[in-house]
């Protein structure tokens, strides 16, 4: 048998379908969080006082509530509101776009797998958690 060199790997992201009832277009990688009043809608996130996810299948539910999906375990995109660096614990800010903190009692969404600058679109490895310090 001859070794083509190709490495097959499952994907390992987790996606969970999610209703989206505002216009959430063209926001994939940005930050969001489930609704506390239905579990099943996602809204912009723009702090971090709540469990944050990255949008992964974004849309337009301001008219008719339509599906999207969130990442919830694997890797994901985030778009960036600031400059991080590899390992950085990433959280929502205002923009619904992903930030570093270290803030006591923050929830983050992701760690950094790549550095990037306001506007970029990196990898990361979603995670949930909460700064404790």
């Amino acid at each position: 048998m001859t070794n083509t060199g190709n490495v097959i790997r499952p994907d390992a992201s987790a996606r969970q379908p999610v209703n989206i009832d505002s216009d959430l277009s063209d926001k994939n990688g940005y930050a969001v969080n489930l609704d506390t009043t239905d579990q099943d809608v996602v809204n912009a996130a723009t702090d971090a006082s709540a469990i944050c996810y990255p949008l992964v299948d974004s849309a337009d539910g301001s008219s008719t509530t339509t599906t999207g999906a969130i990442a919830t375990a694997g890797q994901a995109e985030y778009k960036l509101g600031g400059t991080v660096a590899p390992g950085d614990k990433l959280a929502p800010t205002t923009g619904s776009v992903w930030i570093k903190t270290t803030t006591d009692t923050d929830h983050y969404g992701g760690i950094a797998r790549k550095a990037g600058v306001t506007g970029d679109l990196i990898p990361g490895e979603v995670r949930q958690g909460m700064v404790a310090g």
